[in-house]
């Protein structure tokens, strides 16, 4: 069955233009809808959702440019293909219209075989970046599918795991007791791996920031910090917590808080030397609370820092280590959910400081 032609919205108040537009693209079978003015150009894009759109850079009201820039500024606009049809032929003004997010642009008068070939060519686009739409969907459903699923047998075998630890199954030998530690170790970075993978598609799906709740942040970070003390006590490290406020709540999802802190401080206690010192600091400033996690770590370079809370990003000193580099990804989208901003300040040789700001809550 052969697809239905795309919607081309036509923004153009040159009346002959338009009618020999029309004539053309009628009939290659295209679905067309004209508008003569920016604002009503605007506002069929809202309704209609075209495909493709054909501007021309001088309009009413709103002019060509801004129109191109408000409508790739939209959510609904940024896969669709943009072209202006202008008498505008100057470098600089191709130069601005394709900066302002056009994807192509052609200058008047025009030959109508090269519109049809650059339209057969916006159609083209559209239509792989569709597909491609698709099936990024259908693999992150996929993911969420083989994580969830696997997080069960995971479970199983941990709780198999601290049963054996515990005698369940008879007196074992010492040497039997460092295996199972090691297991339940290797066994607790792969429940954390998946954890992340499912909080991840979570988040990207729009399903992120729910249930939040009034909560102490000071609290939730020593619980964490409480947590990990097994860890960094094999290393001998000093992990101090200081605050320039007695209470500070914070308005978020309480186990996502503590994802966020578990991650950066498990990260912090990774990179850090046997007897260094990580400091984490909350620190209340007006209506918004700013908490910093400072590992003694070789650091990373300023260059890294700025992909490092990325998709997949990982710092050159961090590559041998286990994890998916989704740790600090899924940080970050947390404490965006949560209308806050995190960031690392790289001290290369000296260690790393990353941090992260959220609002403060009005409840009591």
């Amino acid at each position: 069955m052969k697809s239905a032609k795309p919607r081309i919205l036509i923004a153009d108040s040159d009346k002959k233009s338009v009618t020999l537009l029309n004539q053309i693209l009628s009939a290659e079978g295209f679905n067309t809808i004209v508008c003569e003015t920016g604002s009503a150009a605007w506002q069929a894009f809202e309704k209609h959702e075209p495909a493709i759109v054909i501007v021309d850079w001088v309009l009413p009201e709103i002019n060509g440019l801004d129109l191109c820039k408000k409508m790739r500024a939209d959510p609904r606009g940024r896969h669709i293909y943009i072209m202006f049809l202008t008498a505008r032929g100057l470098r600089e003004n191709i130069v601005a219209g394709i900066n302002g997010g056009a994807d192509d642009y052609m200058v008047k008068p025009f030959y109508a075989e090269e519109l049809k070939a650059r339209v057969r060519a916006g159609e083209r686009m559209v239509s792989l970046q569709k597909q491609l739409l698709e099936r990024n969907t259908m693999l992150e459903e996929l993911v969420y599918t083989v994580t969830h699923d696997l997080r069960t047998p995971l479970i199983a075998m941990d709780m198999t795991a601290q049963q054996a630890t515990d005698g369940l199954y008879g007196e074992l030998p010492a040497s039997y007791g460092r295996i199972l530690d090691t297991t339940r170790r290797s066994l607790k970075d792969l429940l954390g791996m998946v954890d992340n993978l499912l909080s991840v598609a979570r988040y990207e799906s729009g399903k992120g920031a729910a249930a939040n709740e009034s909560c102490s942040i000071l609290k939730v970070c020593q619980e964490c910090m409480s947590e990990l003390s097994p860890i960094y006590s094999r290393k001998n490290l000093q992990v101090n917590l200081t605050s320039n406020a007695q209470e500070v709540q914070v308005n978020v999802n309480r186990r996502d808080l503590r994802r966020v802190i578990l991650n950066l401080l498990d990260n912090a206690i990774k990179f850090t030397p046997a007897k260094g010192e990580i400091r984490i600091s909350v620190e209340l400033a007006a209506d918004k609370v700013i908490m910093q996690i400072q590992d003694s770590g070789l650091g990373i370079k300023k260059e890294e820092a700025k992909q490092l809370f990325e998709r997949f990003a990982r710092a050159k000193s961090t590559r041998h280590a286990p994890g998916t580099g989704l740790g600090l990804y899924l940080c970050r989208r947390i404490i965006e959910g949560h209308g806050g901003v995190v960031d690392c300040i790289p001290r290369p040789s000296e260690g790393t400081t990353v941090s992260f700001l959220l609002p403060v809550s009005n409840q009591k």
